[in-house]
């Protein structure tokens, strides 16, 4: 009888054991569930910033929030232009960045920016920036390139670099002197929208 006690008790205790640690490896697999759902829902409410990523700018990300482009022809020297336009819109006005391609060659022929910076005294100003590939004043170690793709009738992708490209006017006025030349990282843009109106007005 007491040998018999004995098995009841060692079998229930074993039982209990089994329990003990099925309880803790639920508990345990509970907890990393909990941590996995934490972590994901602390990523997918993390603010990311508006508008789509273009380049950086002095090293600072710049991203635009509408795009579009246009093909016309000079109606004096009959010269193609492709100028795409990136503008981003600010809580107090916009910034924008174009770019000049040549129609025919398709090659980035000029660039221009418009930023808004700190203004000395207070307050920001709207600094505009311009470069040339041939002509115009320049920095010596300033250079443009880059190309264009218009295969697709109403669609545009192309590449730009730019370096090196000077404020045009009230320079004095930066606040941060080093936004008097600016520069841009090598950007790739594709799937922007854009209207020839040589075939729009059946001039071609």
């Amino acid at each position: 009888m007491k040998e018999y006690i004995t098995l009841i008790s060692i079998v229930l205790l074993v039982a209990c054991k089994s329990e003990t640690k099925k309880d803790t490896t639920q508990t345990v697999q509970v907890e990393q569930k909990e941590q996995v759902e934490s972590k994901q829902a602390t990523t997918e409410n993390k603010p990311v910033s508006k508008g789509t990523f273009l380049c950086k700018i002095n090293d600072k990300d710049w991203a635009y929030t509408k795009a579009s482009g246009i093909v016309d022809t000079h109606a004096k020297t009959k010269k193609r232009t492709a100028i795409m336009t990136f503008t981003k819109k600010l809580d107090k006005g916009s910034e924008s960045v174009q770019l000049f391609y040549d129609a025919d060659t398709y090659q980035l022929e000029k660039a221009t920016a418009i930023l808004k910076t700190p203004e000395k005294g207070g307050g920001t100003m709207s600094a505009m920036y311009h470069l040339l590939n041939e002509g115009g004043k320049r920095l010596p170690d300033s250079a443009i390139s880059g190309s264009i793709d218009l295969s697709n009738a109403t669609s545009a992708s192309g590449t730009a670099e730019v370096s090196n490209m000077k404020i045009r006017f009230e320079e004095g006025k930066l606040e941060d002197q080093s936004m008097a030349v600016i520069s841009f990282t090598s950007l790739k843009f594709s799937g922007v929208g854009y209207s020839d109106l040589d075939k729009a007005f059946g001039n071609k």
